[in-house]
Parts: structure tokens; C-alpha cells; sequence
């Protein structure tokens, strides 16, 4: 498994910035940055992996997969995965839902039944 601090690495190698440069770039502050590429802290949360993932301009799931490097992602059509600027609102609604203990299952059921309910006829 390729640890998330070796990916965000390689990834910003190959896109060609320091690590001054994407913390600037992305508003993540530089020690977080070294402390995940050196291993000295092995995970983050969803908002610093969109915010880095949106500046390096690759998918954050390139971040979350433990089964390819970042090549083969990178060879993969990832646009409807990319983290688009509207898209900010839907991640923090997500954030706050995993921080109060919803499960993606369970908010995927929430958003299904809401879905309906906007789409049935109304009641007379």
C-alpha cells in the first residue's frame, strides 16, 4: 500500500512545485504538508485532501486508494471525479456529516428518500 504522504509526493514532483509552492497554493500549511511526506503523520482529513487534491488538479481518491500509484490514476479519465470549485458547499456538508457519525450509506439512503419525497406527486 502506498502511503498517503509517498503519493502526495510523487505527485507533486511530477507536477513540478515545492512544497512552499503548493502550500501556498492550496492554503495547507507547509508543516502539515512535510509531516505527511516525511510519514510523520499518516493521515489528514477530507478538506486538506481536497484542498491539496484541487491544487495538484488530480482526483482525491488518487489520495484514498491503496491499490494504484499515482500513474495509472493519472492515465484514467478522472473528470467526474475532480473537485470543481461549486463542489466546496457538497464537501463540507459531507465533512459534517462524517463528523456526526453518518455512515456514506446512510447519507447516501437520507439524500434517496429526499430525492422522492420532492419527486412524488403532492398530497391532497
Amino acid at each position: 500500500m502506498l502511503e498517503l504522504g509517498k503519493r502526495l509526493k510523487e505527485i507533486r514532483l511530477t507536477k513540478g512545485l515545492s512544497a512552499k509552492e503548493l502550500s501556498n497554493r492550496s492554503g495547507v500549511a507547509r508543516s502539515l504538508i512535510s509531516q505527511l511526506e516525511t510519514g510523520k503523520r499518516q493521515s489528514t482529513g477530507i478538506d486538506t485532501i481536497c484542498r491539496l487534491a484541487l491544487t495538484l488538479e488530480v482526483s482525491p481518491t488518487v489520495f484514498l486508494s491503496s491499490e494504484h500509484s499515482y500513474n495509472s490514476h493519472y492515465k484514467e479519465d478522472l473528470s467526474p471525479f475532480m473537485v470543481k470549485d461549486g463542489s466546496q458547499p457538497f464537501l463540507r456538508l459531507a465533512q459534517k456529516a462524517e463528523k456526526s457519525g453518518l455512515s456514506p450509506n446512510l447519507l447516501e439512503e437520507l439524500l434517496d428518500i429526499i430525492v422522492r419525497l420532492r419527486s412524488a406527486p403532492p398530497l391532497s
